[in-house]
């Protein structure tokens, strides 16, 4: 609210050398509380209100000049939140020539900033009864003085029967009462029955003495059970992977046609002369049957290659729809056959495998990915500002149509802007649209701006430091009252829009250089969420590559395979451009890739990245005798290889010897025991 709204729009005056009853007669009759008082030349010398007329009649005074006080004007565009009134019953209003635009009274200050107070008063009730999270807070003698609906409904209580109760009264935890006692603030974690809560308590400070505390609590006990799923996942994976790793038994997996995805150097022992990525044809009957019934099925298999018998399982991994169009093979020698149905648990748990988090086209896995969304999760649920900041790439795009398609609003439009793509001359009417006729080529019906277009909707504003410091005005009033004036229109229209903004460049230093408006800055900041770079969350890099590998292998028919070396050149790259730049390398690997598996020499190719001379394992430092450097580095290789297995057996299949072989040289060096009781061996002591 301006003062130009609740002025009085007049320039009545009177001369300072008039009559105090030809004052009076000439506020009388204008209807007014006071006016201008100008000197011999028309220029305003000060002002003079009714009250001062009457009080100079009863003290004898003759002109308005006796009584007359100092103008003191006010700027018409002032805000009045920032306009201090002082003790004058009445205040000139110019304009920016300084020209008379009219007058405003104590009374009428008053009376708007009453009614400006009981404005904000709703809208922070509104806030606080609109929080997801539960806020309470009590008075110096701990009693409880305001409550929202979000704790009441944690507290199981209500409104009415909690406001005046002592707080040990309502809830369990009265921590609050240490904040008002010490006057220091506090986060806390803890439980109330199967449920877990965390809080953030702040003193209330009043003339630097402390009379109440609030505390804002938030309900986490869903978080605290995702976060120990996601540990047992990521248990089950390392498991997976280590069976993978150190499996002495041939592992393979097909496809309904018999073409081999993945195998271990065991399978390809076993197969040698199997056509290359093809199962055995002998082998086809099991596939079948497991794939046909959707249940495992076991085979005898007398190997041409080796002699041996083998036990072949195949076990069909069953889709969400109930088919089955993939089998895990598992070939066993039957002279292990006392082993084979704990390696066959453990082959099962291969069908556990790690799915990539994917919520409305949101690819994530990594921590910081996954508190953005969180945040964002929330502030979807409230019809709060948002500011998404972020390096150019980031997918600050996708975050905001995730919270579009979050928020109560995702039936209505959303509106896509970009505002660095629209000349700056044409940026107030495409913004804010225009009225028929307002400028030359305009069009004969007018046309709607994008407020228009999104209203009961969401605006999506990109790259918001592009728009130029006289639309941040602008800007800043629609925001603030949710009114737009077309170019042209005598009137503003209300509109009801959610707005998101999103910038790649740090508004504070555009702020600091005068380039970018303080307060639309603070007014746009209200909820900001800041996106990583994908070089802070390479945990979502091979979950990236993985999708846009499917997507462009359909848009291309030419399916690729990235080896694991490839995955991990791809996350040891810096990735200036995010995952924008990230697309882009995909699909030229597709596009000028000639050979079907891409490896880690094509990405440091295509990405141009220098590779590293390759570090020898053993390192001369000085020349002693060769019996000497052969023990010592086969006791250090004992010592690497035990602390790396925790067992002899799992140590001695690293360094490919047996378990008692292992056992008698680490007595031959003293090596300590490493924890290795599963196996039944103790090294001796060094002593």
């Amino acid at each position: 609210m301006t003062i130009e709204d609740i002025m009085w729009k007049t320039t009545a005056a009177v001369w300072e050398s008039d009559s105090l009853e030809q004052a009076a007669r000439t506020l009388a009759k204008q209807g007014m509380a006071g006016a201008i008082a100008c000197d011999s030349e028309g220029e305003m010398v000060g002002v003079v209100a009714a009250e001062d007329v009457l009080f100079g009649l009863a003290q004898g005074r003759k002109t308005v000049r006796e009584v007359m006080r100092p103008p003191q004007p006010l700027p018409v565009h002032a805000r009045l939140e920032e306009v201090a009134f002082g003790g004058s019953p009445l205040r000139a209003v110019v304009d920016e020539s300084g020209r008379l635009a009219g007058l405003l009274t104590k009374e009428q200050y008053l009376a708007a900033q009453a009614k400006a107070s009981r404005l904000r008063l709703k809208q922070l009730e509104a806030m606080f009864n609109a929080a997801h999270n539960g806020i309470l807070s009590i008075d110096a003698k701990g009693r409880i003085t305001s409550i929202n609906p979000a704790a009441e409904r944690m507290a199981r209580t209500t409104k009415e029967e909690a406001l005046g109760r002592l707080l040990t009264d309502v809830v369990v935890p009265s921590g609050l009462l240490d904040v008002v006692r010490t006057g220091q603030g506090c986060t806390e974690k803890y439980r109330v029955g199967k449920r877990v809560y965390i809080t953030n308590r702040s003193p209330i400070v009043d003339d630097g003495k402390v009379v109440g505390a609030v505390g804002v609590f938030q309900d986490i006990s869903e978080i605290e059970f995702i976060s120990s799923e996601l540990e047992t996942v990521k248990r089950i994976a390392n498991e997976l992977q280590t069976v993978m790793d150190a499996a002495t038994d041939g592992i393979a997996i097909a496809d309904r046609n018999g073409a081999i995805t993945r195998q271990n150097q065991k399978w390809a022992a076993l197969f040698p002369d199997a056509g290359q990525g093809r199962i055995p044809a002998p082998l086809d009957q099991v596939v079948r049957q497991a794939l046909d019934r959707c249940q495992p099925c076991s085979m005898l298999h007398q190997g041409a290659e080796t002699g041996n018998t083998l036990i072949v399982s195949a076990v069909p991994i069953i889709e969400e729809d109930g088919r089955a169009e993939r089998v895990v093979l598992y070939v066993k020698d039957m002279t292990e056959m006392e082993q084979l149905r704990s390696e066959l648990e453990e082959t099962k748990r291969l069908l556990h495998m790690l799915g990539r988090q994917e919520e409305d086209h949101l690819i994530y896995r990594a921590p910081a990915m996954a508190h953005v969304v969180n945040i964002a999760r929330q502030a979807a649920a409230v019809d709060v500002t948002l500011l998404l900041t972020g390096e150019s790439g980031t997918g600050k795009e996708e975050l905001a149509n995730y919270i579009w398609k979050q928020s109560a609003r995702r039936a209505r439009p959303f509106v896509k802007v970009n505002c660095g793509a629209i000349p700056e001359t044409l940026m107030e009417s495409e913004l804010f649209g225009y009225e028929p006729g307002a400028f030359t080529g305009a069009a004969k019906k007018g046309k709607k701006g994008y407020f228009e277009q999104a209203d009961g909707g969401t605006i999506f504003l990109d790259e918001i430091s592009e728009i130029p410091l006289h639309l941040q005005v602008k800007l800043l009033r629609v925001l603030q009252s949710m009114e737009i004036m077309r170019l042209g229109a005598e009137a503003p229209k209300r509109i009801d829009v959610r707005v998101i903004a999103a910038t790649n460049k740090p508004l504070e230093e555009l702020v600091a250089a005068g380039r970018f408006r303080a307060d639309l800055f603070y007014r746009l900041n209200v909820m900001p969420i800041a996106i990583p770079p994908l070089r802070d969350r390479k945990e979502d890099i091979p979950l990236l590559v993985d999708h846009y590998r499917k997507r462009f292998a359909e848009k291309y028919q030419k399916p690729l395979v990235f080896t694991d070396g490839a995955l991990a050149a791809m996350m040891d790259y810096h990735w200036p451009g995010n995952v924008r730049e990230l697309v882009n390398a995909v699909e030229r690997m597709f596009v000028t890739a000639v050979s079907p598996v891409i490896d880690e020499h094509q990405v440091a190719k295509w990405l141009h990245l220098e590779p590293e001379p390759a570090a020898s394992p053993v390192a001369v430092g000085e020349i002693i005798p060769l019996k000497q450097a052969t023990a010592e580095v086969e006791r250090q290789l004992i010592i690497k290889a035990l602390h790396k297995a925790k067992t002899y057996r799992r140590a001695a299949k690293l360094l490919g010897v047996d378990a008692s072989t292992l056992v008698r040289k680490a007595q031959k060096y003293g090596i300590q025991s490493w924890g290795g009781e599963e196996d039944g061996f103790h090294a001796a002591s060094r002593d």
